[in-house]
């Protein structure tokens, strides 16, 4: 995937190769140690403990020349569990981006490639901690804006991403599907002060799910206004509330089922910056596909909040609630609720090492598949140790 990504970083890095130019890198090498007492997420005697290993290294790079900019990052990982009925598990992390500014235009493109286990991401896909798939996911996204005037700004983007996932799942109604997923925004901002700013876009999105037992397709088009206030250096807020039509055709076992829906879009938040402490709370409504084949409404609240307690320790609490309800289908469904929340502190021992302790806990309430089925719900505790190490890097100008 590297050897794919690798042409786009030559594009852009040859954009405006005749001016002075300057490259820089750096990276970081992360040890992670921890235990939790339930790592599937399962209830009664299904619970499995673990002490998980993890080792994650990743290098950093980056481009500047005149009005082009490019920056570049490849991190590796592995999860290692000392159940022995669990396997070692990999991680890649992979991402181009890059931009060119001309006097009215600036263009931009990025690209990314992610593997992981599923099950890492299952919060926000599928819901299933207990699979033992690999999910791979990779997206490219070209943007343009156009400054109009001082104040007006029009700018369109184009999305591609798809979902991989290995088969490794024993039942096929646990496994997951491929998907793919197209989207298109055409928004037109306009800044009314230096503290105010709206924004008007519109989006039409695409999304087909290729599984042994569901085949699906969907056609979702919305509008959204989004509003933008500074009130002084410490606070702001964003609000963006929109209206969506979602048009889903389901193939199950044969039988083709379609089904409609319409439902607002909500983004927001609240946020303080101060000298010591910082803290936030959102609030979100929005669409997205996942890895059982349908296209979910997410509902979330979130709240967090840091202190510095010195120069060079600080910590951290952070919470939220999720709501995730299919939209796509009224048969099979992926309705679950999830709760997280976490405590942190984090110490920065010298210019190089730092250390972070953590505590995470986590809750879902999950509607099967099936909706005649009963609901389950299962919860589990996390304690982690992170050392480390960053990677001051090197820099070079020409």
């Amino acid at each position: 995937m590297i050897k794919k990504l690798l042409p786009y970083a030559i594009i852009l890095s040859q954009a405006n190769s005749i001016q002075a130019a300057e490259w820089t890198i750096d990276g970081r090498l992360n040890q992670e140690m921890a235990y939790d007492d339930n790592i599937r997420m399962q209830s009664g005697e299904d619970k499995r403990s673990s002490f998980i290993y993890e080792f994650l290294p990743q290098l950093n790079a980056a481009y500047k020349s005149g009005n082009t900019q490019l920056a570049a990052n490849v991190g590796y990982g592995v999860e290692v569990y000392s159940n022995k009925l669990e396997t070692t598990r990999q991680k890649v992390n992979t991402s181009v981006s890059g931009s060119y500014q001309t006097q009215s235009v600036n263009y931009g493109l990025n690209v990314s490639y992610n593997l992981q286990p599923a099950r890492n991401t299952a919060a926000d896909d599928t819901g299933n901690f207990n699979s033992d798939a690999a999910r791979t996911s990779w997206s490219i996204s070209p943007t343009i804006a156009y400054t109009l005037t001082e104040q007006d700004t029009l700018s369109g983007s184009v999305q591609y991403s798809q979902s991989l996932y290995s088969n490794e799942d024993a039942l096929a109604i646990s496994s997951s599907n491929d998907n793919s997923n197209i989207g298109f925004n055409l928004a037109w901002g306009h800044r009314w002060s230096e503290q105010y700013t709206t924004t008007l876009s519109a989006n039409a999105s695409f999304y087909e799910s290729d599984g042994e037992i569901r085949q699906t397709t969907n056609k979702s088009y919305s509008a959204t206004l989004g509003n933008s206030y500074v009130f002084n250096e410490q606070w702001d807020v964003y609000f963006d509330v929109g209206y969506r039509y979602t048009d889903s055709e389901n193939t199950q076992l044969g039988f083709i089922i379609d089904h409609s829906s319409q439902g607002f879009l909500i983004n927001s938040a609240l946020n303080y910056t101060g000298e010591v402490l910082t803290s936030g709370i959102s609030f979100n409504q929005s669409i997205t596909p996942d890895g059982n084949g349908q296209l979910n409404q997410r509902s979330s609240v979130a709240f967090n909040v840091s202190y510095q307690l010195a120069e060079t320790v600080s910590t951290q609490l952070s919470s939220s609630y999720q709501k995730t309800k299919s939209i796509s289908t009224f048969v099979l469904n992926n309705d679950r609720s999830n709760i997280t929340a976490s405590a942190e502190i984090n110490w920065k021992v010298t210019q190089f090492i730092f250390l972070n302790a953590r505590y995470s806990y986590r809750w879902q309430d999950e509607q099967p598949l099936i909706n005649t089925v009963a609901t389950e719900n299962a919860s589990s505790n996390r304690v982690m140790l992170t050392v480390g190490y960053n990677w001051q890097g090197l820099s070079l100008s020409r």
